[in-house]
């Protein structure tokens, strides 16, 4: 490839079970669908936030796609567009302005030669970085203004399609190819000039994203659709002025991939924390045994030092199971809120919205002896908007707390570890997350499942 340029009544107590059963991981407090009347259904190819919190979003349908009014969209000629526009929402879910179709010289889903998004990020200053795919030309990757949508610039590359690019914190573009096996991952900087190769071969069958830690220093690629080895290939170097390094090979046992089996399609970096985020899809093509540590429809935060899941949401999709894929995701700029995106719904919303808890801290008294499992009422109670959880455990196990509202909906995960025998106390804040109104928490323990209401008042 050549570079050009997480006391009740029988109802909740069924609620609770319910939902339990499906609750996002660590302190994600699930917002429903975006926007908030469900009307995004169609497949979502790409999730960008900018610097004014503003949504992009993406749909992709393979025949034939539909603008929020329901009315088809079709190009100067009367064909059909096989690619839906780019939404811009606000916040709230309401449109922020006019759907995009094009973009410079390209309109998205025109026939024949039908380019469309795969994939969208957020650069440093804020604006939003558009990959095309399209089958008979160059790959290309184009600069959206966040207040006005307009093409700030474009970057050519010589090749079939783009993965979804990686851009570290100075602005650097990372970028490879979906479908040309033995191609490599590109770097150029902020003006689209071509700075060099991670590695001029990076993988065998398909990927569809990669991923960047902030100082560019460790580079991702998602061999997610593969036939063999799927998992994250990670290349390093010690310096921005020495060459990257892999121990990645075709061998399925090779060092070179970090956490095997799992089958990402799309990725992003958390602006404050610098943790990766990779969403886990369906077990397809050649998954190695290694895919059932994950969850489907998750997305997984990754500690670039470390290579260590430290968070992770989930879906919670309402329905089964069938095929959809992790395809999308976008964080704001302060990191308390994630919007997530699946591809290949059939109707249901495939976009949901996303709010970091503030929830928890937790301290254990290093003298005190349980001798049996308890849980007491929080105090204060009512309490605006901090309040203290006590529990004890006679004996160690894995334990979980966690907080729902009256109907059955978990609002915030506290605790989700396995804890030693002892008392404990944990400290609950809602001072940005919940409403005034009743709640739910309840311990899980070693077999034992107790609960008792709380009141916030704001």
């Amino acid at each position: 490839m050549t570079f050009v340029t997480k006391t009740r009544n029988t109802f909740l107590l069924a609620s609770i079970l319910f939902v339990s059963g499906t609750a996002s991981a660590q302190n994600w407090i699930d917002m429903g669908p975006f926007p908030p009347d469900g009307s995004v259904t169609l497949s979502t190819h790409g999730i960008a936030v900018d610097a004014e919190g503003k949504v992009w979003i993406d749909q992709f349908v393979k025949t034939i796609a539909l603008d929020m009014n329901g009315d088809t969209l079709r190009d100067a000629s009367g064909n059909p567009f096989e690619s839906g526009p780019i939404h811009v929402y606000n916040p709230d879910g309401t449109l922020a302005m006019n759907p995009i179709h094009i973009l410079g010289d390209d309109t998205l889903g025109t026939f024949p030669d039908n380019p469309f998004v795969g994939g969208m990020k957020t650069d440093p200053d804020g604006n939003v970085i558009v990959a095309l795919r399209h089958p008979s030309l160059d790959g290309l990757l184009y600069r959206l203004n966040h207040q006005t949508g307009e093409v700030m610039d474009r970057f050519v590359t010589t090749g079939y399609s783009l993965a979804s690019p990686g851009i570290d914190s100075r602005g650097n573009f990372y970028y490879a190819n979906v479908g040309a096996p033995g191609s490599g991952i590109g770097i150029s900087d902020p003006s689209f000039t071509f700075l060099g190769l991670v590695t001029d071969t990076v993988k065998f069958g398909i990927g569809r994203n990669l991923e960047v830690s902030a100082d560019g220093n460790t580079v991702y690629w998602a061999n997610s659709v593969a036939t063999q080895v799927p998992g994250l290939i990670k290349f390093t170097r010690p310096d921005e002025f020495s060459p990257y390094s892999t121990s990645f090979s075709s061998d399925p046992d090779t060092t070179g991939i970090v956490h095997p089996g799992l089958t990402s399609e799309s990725s992003t970096r958390h602006p404050t924390t610098g943790h990766v985020w990779f969403g886990h899809a369906k077990d397809c093509c050649g998954s190695a045994a290694d895919s059932t540590k994950y969850t489907f429809l998750s997305w997984y935060g990754i500690d670039p030092a470390t290579d260590e899941i430290v968070d992770s949401l989930n879906f919670n999709l309402p329905i089964p199971y069938t095929n959809e894929n992790t395809r999308a995701i976008g964080f704001s700029s302060d990191g308390q809120l994630a919007y997530v995106g699946l591809f290949a719904t059939s109707g249901q919303p495939t976009v949901k919205k996303f709010m970091r808890s503030d929830a928890t801290s937790i301290q254990r008294d290093p003298v005190e002896i349980p001798d049996g499992f308890t849980l007491s009422q929080n105090y204060p109670n009512p309490f605006n908007p901090q309040t203290k959880i006590e529990f004890e455990m006679k004996d160690g196990g894995f334990a979980t707390l966690k907080v729902y509202d009256v109907l059955g909906r978990e609002v915030a995960t506290l605790v989700d570890e396995h804890l030693v025998a002892g008392k404990y106390t944990a400290t609950f804040n809602a001072a940005n997350t919940l409403s005034s109104g009743t709640y739910v928490y309840q311990l899980d323990v070693a077999g034992h499942r107790l609960s008792g209401k709380m009141t916030l008042v704001k």
